[in-house]
């Protein structure tokens, strides 16, 4: 295997002499025990290093128990339609194949699931993400002389369920700081000066290319035109429970002579199912994310259209914000690609 360490050059025949886990888990599982606390931590730096560690030595385990696998694949698994013929007194709980063709069928079938157990080892070894884990190991096998350390052979930890544990303590983190930020921004828009005309006015300031917001008179609504898409929207409030609350916002086609098509509709499904319908700006920048879709591709597939020639109607917040930038920026997704 070309991407792994000294250690494994003799390739899957050694398999049986790896012990990998004992000298990763000696210098790294301390590590973690070190920095966990009977407490949840939600320190962002501090839970990262160790979904890292983590995250390694759970592919570990994953890798050793692949190995055990591994060796039960030749003979025993490989030959078991063979089991009943050469030895019909054993209870294999393996019938003796009815026609050579039956035989046939289930030796090609060993052999295929055998290929395919070999073939997800090599991928999880050579994977990108266990790189950094073989030079470390490489690194650990030159400090001591050529020698890979030993432990007693035992896991400590099932690391795959602490993975699990310290996502579900970042996912409460990120959900709390998500409300936290929410409040805040509700905050500022319910003292904000001019209400949402205040914010629908200074949206239109910008001039983006191919939108165009017109007011009317009404309290609790306004038309958005989408001019390069061909696309027209009513944007509503809808009445809050409270008069103190801030109403949240929905959008409808202009276009009342006659329904709307079919990529209205999914353009406006979209809209509506968004979260944070109470923000307007995030809406207006939303809306305004399809003002050039005719060209927009799909950030998945690459492509303007999918095979059925529909257009990207799907927009996901990007996952990476743009740095010091105030307004959301959206990726584009055709539906057959999410």
């Amino acid at each position: 295997m070309d991407s792994s360490p000294t250690m494994k050059r003799n390739g899957l025949g050694n398999v049986k002499d790896i012990h990998v886990k004992d000298s990763i888990t000696a210098n790294m599982s301390n590590t973690i025990r070190e920095e966990a606390s009977p407490e949840p931590v939600l320190d962002p730096e501090l839970l990262e290093s160790e979904m890292e560690l983590v995250t390694s030595l759970a592919k570990l385990q994953k890798l050793e128990e692949m190995i055990h696998q591994l060796r039960t694949l030749l003979p025993e698994r490989l030959l078991e339609p063979l089991a009943p013929i050469v030895n019909p007194k054993a209870s294999t709980g393996t019938t003796v194949p009815n026609s050579p063709q039956k035989l046939f069928q289930q030796l090609s079938q060993a052999a295929r699931a055998g290929v395919s157990e070999v073939s997800e080892f090599q991928s999880l070894w050579r994977g990108k993400d266990m790189k950094p884990v073989w030079d470390r190991i490489d690194t650990l096998i030159f400090e001591n002389a050529g020698q890979l350390l030993q432990s007693s052979g035992m896991w400590e930890e099932d690391y795959g369920a602490l993975f699990e544990e310290l996502t579900k303590q970042d996912a409460a983190r990120k959900e709390q700081e998500q409300k936290v930020k929410e409040e805040l921004e509700r905050s500022q828009l319910q003292s904000a000066e001019g209400g949402w005309k205040a914010i629908v006015d200074s949206f239109a300031q910008k001039n983006i290319p191919g939108v165009r917001i017109s007011t009317t008179k009404s309290e609790s609504s306004f038309a958005i035109l989408l001019a390069k898409a061909g696309m027209s929207f009513k944007v509503h409030a809808i009445k809050a429970a409270q008069e103190s609350e801030i109403p949240e916002w929905q959008v409808s086609s202009k276009q009342i002579a006659e329904p709307p098509s079919k990529l209205e509709s999914a353009v406006l499904d979209c809209l509506n199912s968004r979260s944070r319908k109470w923000d307007l700006l995030y809406l207006l920048e939303m809306i305004s994310s399809y003002s050039n879709m005719l060209q927009t591709t799909c950030i998945k597939c690459g492509s303007i259209t999918d095979k059925a020639a529909n257009l990207p109607a799907i927009r996901r917040l990007k996952a990476t914000q743009p740095p010091n930038g105030p307004e959301p920026v959206f990726d584009a997704y055709h539906a057959t690609c999410i």
